[in-house]
């Protein structure tokens, strides 16, 4: 495949298949194009390089820089009349094109280059198979790129992005990570350069390279693929891959030198059991049940449902629902887009991301969901219960064990139930919440357990019950919303519109 790809290349911008140059002339011309802010470029360019840089105004603008070699005047002349560029689309949608036109004579060779200015709101896609550079920079839009041979370089980009190469190394520079981006080499490097706070999730494949990050990043390994996630997980996808080179994925104004490889700090791989399916990907219902044994799989392309008697279950993505029933053991969920019924007598459950929420139980262990845009309830015999962001409604109990739950910094209100035998309550959300609360402690130490609350309107009454104090907070934050009932038993209740600090799960 990209031995003909290559040839194609050649073939179009060469008139005779060897071409002993004597001569060589660089043509520049001034370019404008209409297109509007929120407009489309489609550039195929099959050899030179590509330089784009976005502004703050409509159109397209910049030079084409059109190079020709040949063995005398005559073929240079002959060159640049046969090399044309082709214009098509409209205002909306605009494609440019260079190719050779048909009757060539004389022995040359024509390269193009691009230095133009498009509107950072619009969406380009650049096709090129032998340019050493391909460089955008300052695009708000979509930007997907494919080259076969020279380096890519994506700087000061916000948006989806899909950047593929055959031989060149890809890196990729951005402020903030708010849509899907795909990094994809076969035989050069991945380098991508994000904000330290980002929050994502991450997949990283390679078979020959390492893979480096500055990131704590949590996950597993199956096969040649990392799965895994960055700080809130509740965010977009950046897939990086490479067959043989590295992929790096480092935080900006962090040393390179400190990165650290994801291979060399990821888990030991657990004996395997007699009937342990470890794969990466299923496609269709994956349905499985054993007495004693662990189930690792990377990607399943339908719902899940599986039973095991003893033992750990690692499931790096779920496209469907998921049912997952176990007599004792760990569960390990990455990102799950179906509904969730997880339930395990002992063990500790993490989830990355729960789409449409779910059922999360365990009689003893911890419970830590990182990101959950459903309704979601959670239950504990004996351990603590994390909720990192929360963009639906939480019901969460304990036996004894802390609850923590962070809203999604969005949202406005939302309803809230969590309740610990033994523990803190800890609810963080942002400064504008609104709220009815109704909050209960009881403790046997009423100056050391408290309720404390960022946001004003909370009323505080106080009783003895039993020999024990029962405290009391009521009333409306921010002038109201959904229900939030929180109770604790000899332990505090917090409300904080404090930052959250990135989530790091140590890797096991």
């Amino acid at each position: 495949m990209k031995t003909r790809v290559l040839t194609a290349a050649i073939v179009l911008l060469t008139c005779a298949p060897a071409v002993s140059a004597a001569v060589s002339r660089t043509f520049n011309s001034e370019q404008q194009f209409p297109l509007l802010a929120n407009g489309t470029l489609f550039l195929d360019n099959p050899a030179g390089d590509v330089v784009i840089h976005g502004k703050d105004t409509p159109n397209i603008e910049g030079t084409l820089y059109k190079r020709i070699d040949g063995k005398d005047k005559a073929a240079i002349a002959e060159g640049n009349l046969f090399t044309k560029l082709i214009i098509g689309g409209d205002e909306r949608v605009r494609s440019l094109r260079m190719a050779i036109s048909e009757g060539a004579s004389q022995e040359w060779k024509a390269s193009t280059a691009w230095h133009i200015r498009v509107p950072r709101t619009a969406s380009i896609r650049v096709m090129t198979r032998a340019g050493e550079l391909i460089h955008i920079s300052g695009m708000r839009g979509t930007v997907q790129v494919h080259n076969v041979n020279g380096r890519i370089v994506i700087e000061d980009h916000v948006g989806p992005a899909r950047i593929e190469s055959i031989n060149g190394s890809i890196f990729y520079l951005s402020p903030a990570v708010r849509a899907n981006v795909v990094l994809t080499s076969v035989n050069g490097d991945v380098t991508a350069t994000l904000p330290q706070s980002a929050g994502f999730r991450w997949i990283a494949e390679t078979v020959r390279g390492d893979i480096r990050t500055h990131f704590a990043a949590r996950g597993t390994f199956i096969g040649n693929t990392f799965n895994g996630s960055v700080n809130a997980p509740g965010g977009p996808t950046v897939r990086t891959s490479s067959l043989m080179g590295n992929i790096s994925v480092f935080a900006h104004k962090v040393p390179v030198r400190t990165a650290q490889s994801v291979r060399r700090t990821a888990p030991t791989p657990m004996p395997v059991a007699t009937r342990q399916p470890s794969t990466q990907v299923v496609r269709g219902l994956f349905k499985y049940a054993t007495s004693l044994g662990d189930v690792r799989v990377q990607q399943v392309l339908g719902d899940v449902d599986i039973f095991t008697g003893a033992g750990e279950v690692q499931l790096g993505a779920v496209s469907g629902s998921l049912n997952v029933r176990s007599s004792g053991g760990p569960m390990q969920f990455g990102e799950i887009n179906g509904p969730i019924n997880a339930q395990t007598r002992a063990g500790d459950i993490l989830i990355d991301s729960a789409r449409r929420g779910g059922v999360i139980a365990t009689q003893g262990g911890t419970i830590r969901l990182l990101y959950t845009s459903g309704p979601t309830r959670l239950t504990s015999g004996g351990g603590d219960i994390i909720v990192r962001q929360a963009a639906a409604s939480i019901d969460a109990e304990t036996a004894s064990g802390d609850i923590s739950i962070a809203m999604d910094p969005v949202a406005r209100s939302q309803k809230i139930d969590a309740k610990t035998a033994k523990g803190n309550v800890v609810l963080n959300v942002n400064a504008h919440f609104g709220a009815d609360i109704d909050a209960t402690i009881v403790t046997s130490d009423p100056d050391a357990d408290t309720i404390l609350s960022d946001i004003p309107g909370l009323s505080i009454s106080r009783e003895q019950v039993g020999g024990r104090t029962r405290v009391r907070a009521t009333g409306k934050l921010n002038g109201g919303g959904e229900k939030i009932v929180l109770q604790a038993t000899d332990g505090d209740i917090r409300i904080s519109t404090g930052p959250v600090a990135p989530t790091v799960v140590t890797r096991r």
